[in-house]
């Protein structure tokens, strides 16, 4: 800081912030500024000074787009802003700080830049020619260099800030922006992501790991700009009608953390929902959806499945415990642990690759059935082969709760395609026989997520109040399916206590084979605990997500402690009278009544408290369609003896 000039720059930034002009002329903090950064100077400045000569900067710009600012501080800050980029031509210093060896000097010059093309983006409609330019040549030129990289960050940033701004031409904005360097991405994508593996890289790949990352932040971008806006330009239909080259850098050799940005990228793409995690809330979507984006979507999941039947799911790798930014954590004495993001990820991209297909196959009729079957049961293997815990006395429906358990969204996204799916592999078989085989009955998902929420009404209300999740689309389709297929739910109740019944035979057995006084000491107590008493203290864990770690915990246990309590009284007897007797007992005992019949409560609760809530016009929607299925559940009670 120059207080030599009368200008403490940390002064001014704080004065700025709070809303004050400084005392000093806005031409003569311009000068300084100018001269701080020119490229003769900044060799020789100290990098402190520099950092906080473009922090202030940016705060100059930043600040015109309050909207509550005093009259005195805009006028200060746009006579900075008019003598820094006109005559002192500041843009041009910011650019060749791209190439400066600190790379905290070249971060902060790159949001400085891109402040500024937002604000005049926002304030006058058009873009730095300059700007544009610059990044026009170093896309052409595609070699890794800082220069690149932070070129691919600022048109992301500006991208991403005309998005949130309160800018009324967001639409021709950005198309015309696009327009000027649709040519150069679309060179920059064929290579950094190659069409195809065999082709030789045209710049080394292990060079590429950050620029790779930086450039699927754009990609992003630019599909969320697609998707709110109805902007399509070519490269934004690239990422669709391309997308096996991002499918393939699962085989490429690149850093664990750029293939687990991928697939994110795949995931947030399929599922509509790119830009999720920066738009603050905002959901809404074009009012007029581009004619194409329909038929880009079904070229994305025709590549999704076609990798998957060529063996690509044999190429993803999931590491153990492995962090968002790559390094892998200490396994503790728990054992191996898996990689839930990545896990989570692949099974939504092919869960949604194939309910786009079959939306397409029952639009086209000439188009070739699908097999479901196949595909599912490659995934569960897929993910037994990585760590999830699915043993023979686990329902083979649980997978997508041992998988989705910390997630809900992503929970709420699976268990809404699998009814889709279930909905079309039985149109084509008329039957829904062995569909529990390979983990797609809709009403094992239902029944073991009430059960997983221990038949808590108030959790499915949250659910459906929530605008988080897509629980109230998951739940109609649901009820609908419930009401057409009543049976089909009964024997789905009856299946998951077989089940359970199946696991505690095998607890008998074992108690049998150790009976002793220590034995009939601990069965005594365990005929005291009630079967609800345990499961709440299971499904504490997953519903309370303060704990990654004890919400993993809880997915491995969940299964294999839900029912040894279930039949305590059966297990007691059969352990204090060891005979064939007793273990027919087990075998033979009926549940069903509880199963059943909690599910049918919690439903019927439900019921009444959004009736409750709409009648005294608390209901954040109209659930009126919503009630009319709910009430079809407690007279179909009578259906089942």
């Amino acid at each position: 800081m120059w207080t030599s000039s009368g200008l403490d720059f940390q002064t001014i930034f704080r004065l700025l912030h709070a809303g004050a002009a400084p005392n000093l002329c806005s031409k003569d903090l311009a000068s300084r500024i100018s001269s701080c950064l020119s490229p003769q100077t900044v060799i020789v400045t100290d990098t402190a000074i520099i950092c906080l000569c473009l922090t202030l900067t940016e705060k100059i710009i930043t600040r015109l787009s309050c909207q509550s600012l005093p009259q005195d501080v805009r006028i200060f800050c746009e006579d900075v802003m008019r003598s820094l980029f006109g005559k002192m031509n500041l843009m041009a210093k910011l650019i060749s700080l791209f190439s400066c060896q600190d790379q905290l000097v070249s971060h902060l010059s790159a949001k400085c830049m891109s402040a500024y093309v937002i604000n005049d983006i926002c304030l006058n409609g058009s873009s730095c020619s300059l700007w544009i330019q610059t990044c026009s040549e170093v896309f052409q030129k595609s070699n890794p260099s800082s220069e690149l990289d932070f070129c691919l960050w600022s048109l992301t940033a500006v991208i991403k800030g005309v998005l949130r701004a309160d800018c009324q031409n967001k639409n021709d904005v950005l198309t015309k922006l696009l327009a000027a360097l649709d040519a150069d991405l679309i060179c920059l994508y064929a290579n950094i992501l190659p069409k195809e593996t065999m082709e030789p890289h045209k710049i080394k790949v292990k060079n590429l790991c950050k620029t790779k990352c930086v450039f699927f932040d754009l990609l992003e971008v630019l599909s969320a700009a697609r998707l709110r806006c109805g902007v399509c330009s070519f490269v934004q239909r690239t990422i669709f009608i391309q997308s096996r080259a991002l499918l393939h850098v699962m085989r490429a050799d690149v850093d664990y953390l750029v293939k687990k940005r991928a697939l994110l990228l795949l995931k947030r793409t399929l599922l509509r929902r790119a830009g999720e995690d920066w738009t603050l809330g905002d959901v809404h979507f074009a009012a007029h959806e581009d004619g194409r984006l329909t038929d880009d979507m079904l070229s994305m999941a025709k590549a999704v499945l076609q990798e998957v039947e060529a063996g690509w799911l044999k190429e993803v790798p999931v590491k153990t415990r492995a962090s968002f930014f790559g390094g892998n954590c200490n396994v503790g004495l728990s054992g191996t642990q898996k990689d839930d993001v990545m896990l989570r990820a692949l099974s939504l991209i092919l869960l949604k690759s194939l309910e786009i297909n079959i939306q397409f196959s029952c639009v086209k009729e000439t188009q070739s059935n699908i097999d479901i079957q196949q595909y599912l049961t490659e995934l569960i293997s897929f993910l037994i082969r990585h760590g999830t815990t699915l043993s023979q006395d686990t329902h083979s429906c649980s997978w997508v709760y041992l998988v989705f358990a910390e997630q809900d969204d992503d929970m709420m996204e699976s268990a809404k395609a699998l009814i889709a799916l279930y909905l079309y592999q039985k149109s084509l078989s008329s039957s829904d026989s062995g569909v529990c085989a390979w983990g797609c009955n809709p009403h094992c998902h239902f029944i073991l997520l009430l059960r997983f929420i221990s038949f808590d009404s108030s959790v499915l209300l949250d659910f459906l109040i929530s605008t988080d999740t897509c629980f109230l689309e998951y739940c109609v389709r649901y009820l609908k399916l419930l009401c057409d297929d009543w049976m089909g739910f009964c024997r789905s109740c009856h299946h998951i206590e077989d089940c359970d019944d199946t696991t505690v035979t095998f607890k008998v057995l074992s108690d049998i084979a150790e009976t002793s006084e220590s034995s009939q000491m601990s069965v005594s107590c365990t005929r005291t605990s009630t079967v609800i008493d345990v499961r709440d203290s299971q499904v504490s864990h997953l519903v309370d997500y303060e704990s990654s770690d004890e919400s993993e915990e809880a997915e491995v246990s969940i299964f294999n402690s839900n029912t040894k309590v279930d039949s305590g009284r059966a297990v007691a007897e059969a352990t204090f009278c060891p005979s064939v007797t007793a273990l027919e007992q087990v075998q033979t005992e009926h549940v069903s009544e509880y199963l059943f019949g909690n599910v049918v409560v919690c439903l019927v609760d439900l019921r009444t408290a959004i009736a409750r809530l709409h009648n005294r016009g608390l209901f954040p929607y109209n659930p009126t369609s919503l009630l009319k299925l709910l009430n079809n559940i407690e007279p179909k009670r009578n259906m089942v003896s």
